[in-house]
């Protein structure tokens, strides 16, 4: 694994304030899934809430791999912007860190408390970005 990359500040509000990222991982079988999620930016990492048997987290067991993107589409392909992260997955399934983490979903997604519960038993993904590849800022 290499060092982690420090985020670009003319990039962070737009990661920010993203409601929805698309996350790719890959299975012990080689085969990738790709999904949508929403993501929460703290501390220069990525963070994703989910189930904790879900597919992303089988996959993640078997490779910490995976990549990021958050896109802005837009008619005027000239103002386009997108940022894909790529990096490792750490799996937080308890303790101080994830109560905070957990507080920032509640946040910044008012939906989770009532709709989506994040609970024991639920995993928080922490993406580390050792690349951050950028376009239209």
């Amino acid at each position: 694994m290499a060092r982690p990359v420090r985020i670009d500040p003319r990039v962070e509000p737009f990661l920010r304030h993203a409601r929805v990222a698309r996350m790719a991982t890959t299975g012990a079988d080689g085969v990738p899934h790709v999904v949508p999620v929403c993501p929460v930016l703290d501390r220069g990492r990525v963070y994703v809430a989910t189930e904790g048997r879900s597919r992303k987290v089988r996959n993640l067991e078997a490779d910490p791999r995976v990549a990021v993107v958050f896109d802005d589409y837009v008619e005027d392909w000239n103002a386009l912007r997108q940022v894909m992260l790529r990096g490792y997955a750490r799996l937080i399934r308890r303790g101080l860190r994830w109560n905070e983490l957990r507080e920032l979903f509640n946040a910044k997604f008012q939906q989770y408390p009532e709709m989506a519960p994040i609970g024991h038993g639920d995993v928080i993904v922490e993406i580390a970005p050792e690349e951050v590849i950028t376009s239209g800022f």
